[in-house]
């Protein structure tokens, strides 16, 4: 077999045919549109995160809230009885 000496345009010129760089743009679109599927749904988890942290908090508050009006019930029934006791 004869070595033959390619011209560095051959090369090329068939690397970057009108088919080949539809596919290059075709796959570059393909991965711009899974960055931008991949930021989406983290964007959506940490959103749901902050959603999930947010309501622990407010529960926690709110038992808080109900404990404390539960003491003063109880503080309130012990004025009461005071007051009738001295009455």
């Amino acid at each position: 077999m004869a070595l033959v000496k390619k011209h560095p345009d051959s090369s090329s010129a068939s690397a970057s045919t009108p088919d080949s760089r539809a596919n290059n743009a075709a796959a570059t679109r393909e991965a711009e549109a899974q960055r931008k599927r991949a930021r989406t749904l983290a964007k959506q988890q940490q959103a749901a995160e902050r959603i999930a942290s947010a309501t622990a908090q407010l529960a926690s508050g709110i038992n808080e809230a109900a404990s404390a009006a539960e003491e003063l019930k109880r503080s309130s029934d012990q004025i009461a009885s005071g007051a009738e006791q001295a009455s």
